[in-house]
């Protein structure tokens, strides 16, 4: 299992960090975790790749900075005349049917392939597509929103937490796993501040991938300039991506 790192900031990042969008690819497939504003050019940029090589796009949920890109990938399908599926918990379904009328793309909306979910709130197999396993669980944010974790067809497991807040569902839906990608908006002592708007700390992500047992912990969605581990990461492997990077995982990596 190969994993690009489109994007690594949120939001309010510094803007060289780009916004949240992972590419996987296994076995052939190749799955979009997240959309944010300037993925499709990332996309083209750190892989070479284009719309026509994504198999779906994975969304955890509706906040701006994992959405924003959509528009650009719809219209990118619609122009070669292929559809792109997207995997997104029910309402984020109705946002990008939205999206795609105020950014005035219509004429693109039947290359939208929408696979909309209702998001679990135990971990659940919502779907299989070219040998990956894609479950889901709900997770701790100020909106409705999913943590995924994909396994292929050679076992190797990666989870993405998406935006939230310490979620024990998400320790349930880790457990098992190679690897943990996790949203790390704040250095340790800002616990309560990212608590309040959905969010999670570095030792609050060390914290989850010790209690899921994860070996190897990714950071991403960085607030914070530089993010401190110090101290805190005995047992895991902490890994902070730059943008454009890329990491292969194999079976119990």
């Amino acid at each position: 299992m190969r994993v690009s790192f489109l994007g690594v900031g949120g939001w309010v990042s510094m803007p060289w960090l780009n916004h949240p969008s992972i590419l996987v690819e296994a076995k052939g497939a190749r799955l979009l975790l997240d959309a944010g504003e300037g993925s499709y050019r990332q996309l083209r940029r750190c892989t070479g790749l284009d719309v026509d090589s994504i198999d779906a796009v994975v969304i955890t949920h509706g906040h701006g900075d994992h959405i924003l890109g959509l528009p650009s990938y719809v219209l990118m399908a619609g122009s070669r005349g292929i559809r792109l599926s997207v995997i997104a918990p029910r309402y984020v379904m109705d946002d990008l049917v939205s999206l795609i009328k105020v950014t005035h793309i219509q004429q693109y909306a039947n290359a939208l392939n929408p696979i909309p979910i209702d998001i679990p709130n135990e971990p659940s197999l919502i779907m299989e597509l070219k040998g990956i396993r894609i479950y889901a669980v709900k997770v701790n944010h100020t909106v409705d929103a999913m943590a995924v974790k994909l396994i292929d067809s050679d076992e190797s497991c990666l989870t993405y937490s998406g935006d939230t807040a310490p979620s024990g569902s998400l320790v349930e839906l880790a457990k098992g796993c190679g690897a943990l990608i996790h949203e790390a908006s704040g250095n340790p002592g800002f616990e309560e501040e990212a608590h309040r708007h959905g969010h999670s700390t570095v030792k609050d992500a060390v914290n989850i991938a010790k209690e899921a047992e994860v070996r190897q912990l990714i950071l991403t969605h960085f607030y914070t300039v530089n993010p401190i581990v110090s101290g805190l990461s005995e047992g895991v492997n902490v890994i902070i991506p730059y943008e454009c990077s890329t990491i292969e995982l194999s079976k119990g990596s």
